[in-house]
């Protein structure tokens, strides 16, 4: 796929795309922290400039007009802001449109900037690396919908194979025979048989927030959320029925969801997917991961994990004294490889050097508070890197590095149904550990050096240098005990002289 016209603008402290769909008009402006981009500012306005666009192929008169006031705003609040790297696209609509100049030349004037309008190769490219630079996709489908397209990509091996984009959206008016002969007439579509579908873009949104609130699901996270091929059939069927039931679906999708769960539907049948996994990313993460992957100065990013990239520059903002969080990881390395009994399928060493990058995250709020407080803000951090699982895991981890074995306050009980009970095990036991090794050290760097630890089957042995005897109290050994008790392990201590 072709990426030659996507040139990177020169980054800045931030970054703001103008993502002009066919549905709607969305300005997000990112605080660049590396090559993690902090979304500061969403804001999307429906104006659904692709409307009619079917019957005349041309863009309606009232619906410009509603897309050119929204510009107006949007400009304005850029102009409010110096030295902002700008990227602005349009889709489908622009694409599409006989008379997309009507629209395109009075928006160009109103931004001062060009706007670049996608070809579908790119369109297409743009939603894949939004998602693959983001979410580790091995083999999958992955379907952008929006107001008038279809964005269909085959992955395999993490790479992009095939892909194609159908004037078909949400908006359209085709009917669902029609649509579903367009799909099969995509050669390389039955390669997704018994993989998992990707689903990109509002409507899959709100199929997930309609699963969420339909089943009670403890998270509501809608990124990663992941449903089966029974459960979101049973789910569009009840959308599609007459009268729909649009429960649980935003208010401002419930007009447009029976079309894009027609859809949906004849994807899942032409494709023969299996389950149905939401995405919360976007074109405008696949422009923003463009432009940083091609800056010189921070290629040195592009074979880092994106979750410990985040964790790590979340991190930063968040740190009492130093970098007490790599040193902690060196602390708890020790304890990864008994992670294997425990786990399950999660990558054990990955999600520990995650929970010790974010072990001091929530540390400034009252105390009382902090484990529920990181518990909650953890689970909804915007990192698309994760895993519902793992995702549960890392907070519930660091809810035990705050809360400790104190009964006070009890474990949250959504972590019941999305870990096994050995992975909560193992979490406490891990949460444990980084509290053990924060309170021994205070949460200093160089306290914790003189702190090591070693496992041989059933002992757990502490390693304390003798200079540092002062700071392992009665308490601290208690710790000491609670962490190896965890996982049943025998706890003894000695002195390095």
């Amino acid at each position: 796929m072709s990426k030659a016209s996507l040139v990177p603008a020169n980054l800045s402290n931030h970054i703001a795309v103008i993502d002009i769909g066919s549905n709607s008009i969305r300005l997000v402006i990112f605080k660049t922290m590396g090559r993690f981009p902090f979304p500061l500012f969403n804001e999307r306005v429906t104006c659904r400039l692709g409307e009619g666009l079917e019957n005349s192929n041309n863009l309606q008169p009232k619906r410009i007009a509603e897309a050119l006031e929204t510009l107006q705003r949007f400009s304005s609040i850029l102009q409010s802001l110096p030295n902002l790297s700008v990227k602005i696209v349009a889709t489908a609509a622009a694409r599409r449109a006989h008379n997309a100049d009507t629209f395109l030349k009075p928006a160009q004037e109103i931004l001062n900037h060009k706007i670049q309008v996608l070809e579908q190769q790119e369109e297409a490219y743009l939603v894949s690396i939004g998602l693959l630079s983001n979410f580790d996709v091995r083999d999958g489908l992955i379907a952008d919908l929006g107001g008038g397209s279809l964005e269909l990509v085959y992955v395999k091996n993490r790479e992009l194979i095939h892909s194609t984009s159908l004037n078909v959206g949400h908006l359209s008016i085709k009917p669902i025979s029609e649509i579903f002969d367009m799909m099969q007439k995509i050669d390389w579509l039955q390669k997704a048989r018994g993989l998992d579908l990707f689903g990109v873009g509002g409507s899959f949104r709100a199929l997930g927030s309609a699963y969420i609130h339909k089943t009670r699901y403890p998270l509501g996270m809608l990124h990663a959320l992941t449903m089966s091929k029974m459960a979101t059939k049973s789910l569009l069927n009840q959308i599609r029925s007459e009268p729909p039931d649009l429960e649980g679906v935003p208010e401002g999708r419930r007009s447009t969801m029976p079309k894009a769960s027609e859809i949906i539907s004849c994807l899942l049948k032409a494709s023969k997917a299996n389950n149905l996994v939401i995405s919360g990313t976007s074109i405008r993460d696949g422009l923003i991961a463009t432009e940083i992957s091609e800056q010189p100065d921070l290629s040195h990013y592009r074979k880092k994990d994106p979750l410990h990239i985040a964790c790590s520059e979340i991190a930063t903002h968040r740190l009492r004294f130093s970098s007490v969080n790599k040193r902690l990881y060196k602390f708890i390395k020790p304890c990864i490889e008994i992670g294997s009994n425990y786990m399950g399928e999660l990558n054990t060493k990955r999600l520990v050097k995650a929970a010790c990058l974010l072990s001091e995250y929530c540390w400034d709020e009252e105390p009382s508070m902090r484990a529920v407080l990181a518990y909650e803000k953890i689970n909804a951090l915007p990192i698309y890197s994760l895993s519902h699982p793992e995702r549960m895991w890392i907070s519930l981890t660091i809810f035990y590095r705050y809360n400790g074995v104190k009964s006070i306050t009890e474990k949250p009980r959504s972590s019941e149904f999305i870990l096994s009970k050995t992975q909560q095990q193992y979490a406490r036991f891990i949460g444990l550990g980084l509290r053990f090794g924060l309170n021994f050290s205070a949460g200093i760097n160089a306290n914790l050096k003189f702190l090591e630890l070693s496992i041989n089957k059933t002992t757990l042995t502490c390693e304390i240098a003798a200079q540092a005897s002062n700071l392992f109290t009665s308490q601290n050994r208690q710790r000491l005990k609670s962490f190896g008790n965890t996982v049943s392990l025998n706890t003894q201590v000695s002195y390095n002289h």
